[in-house]
C-alpha cells in the first residue's frame, strides 16, 4: 500500500511542478500524440483529443482504489490479531486458571498489539488515499477543461493532414 501511495505521489507532485505550463508535462504528450494521429476532419479530431485525454486521466486513476481497498482491509486484519489473542487468552484460563497472570498477559498482547497495528496502516493509509484523490480529480478537472478548450479550437480552425504536413516538408 505505501509503495502506491508513494509512487502516485511522486506523479502527483510532477503534475503539480507543470500547473503553471499549459504545455507542461502529460499535455505536451497529448498534443504530440494528437498531432501525430490529426486527420482533416474535425469532429474526428475532437474524439481522437478526447480518447487522447481520457486514455491519461484512466492512467492518473489507476491504484487508487487499491490503496483504498488496503487501507481498509489493515483493521480487519488487526481484529483478526485480536480474536486470536483473545483465543490464546482463554486457553491460558482454561489451563491454569486466572492466577497465572504471564500466560493471560501473552494473549492480551498479542490482541492489542495487533489492533494497534492495524490502525496505524489504516488511518494513515485512507487519509493519503483521500489526499491523492482530492489531487487526482483537479489535475483531472484541468485536463477536461484543456480537452474542452482545444476541442472548441479544433472545430473552428482547420488543419494539416499528416499527409498534407510531408508534403509542406
Amino acid at each position: 500500500m505505501w509503495y502506491l501511495i508513494i509512487k502516485k505521489w511522486r506523479i502527483l507532485a510532477y503534475w503539480r511542478r507543470q500547473r503553471g505550463s499549459v504545455q507542461g508535462g502529460e499535455v505536451r504528450v497529448i498534443m504530440a500524440e494528437f498531432d501525430a494521429q490529426r486527420t482533416s476532419d474535425p469532429d474526428l479530431d475532437k474524439r481522437l483529443l478526447e480518447s487522447l485525454v481520457q486514455h491519461r486521466q484512466n492512467s492518473l486513476e489507476r491504484h487508487i482504489q487499491t490503496i483504498f481497498v488496503l487501507a481498509s482491509v489493515a483493521p480487519l486484519l488487526g481484529l483478526l490479531g485480536t480474536v486470536t489473542g483473545m483465543i490464546s487468552t482463554f486457553e491460558a484460563i482454561s489451563r491454569f486458571g486466572t492466577a497465572n497472570a504471564r500466560a493471560l498477559a501473552s494473549g492480551i498482547s498479542e490482541a492489542l498489539i495487533t489492533t494497534q497495528v492495524g490502525l496505524i496502516v489504516a488511518v494513515p493509509g485512507l487519509f493519503m488515499g483521500h489526499v491523492i484523490r482530492r489531487r487526482t480529480d483537479d489535475i483531472q478537472n484541468r485536463m477536461e477543461r484543456f480537452a474542452l478548450h482545444t476541442g472548441q479550437n479544433i472545430t473552428s480552425q482547420p488543419s494539416l493532414t499528416r499527409s498534407e504536413k510531408e508534403i509542406e516538408s
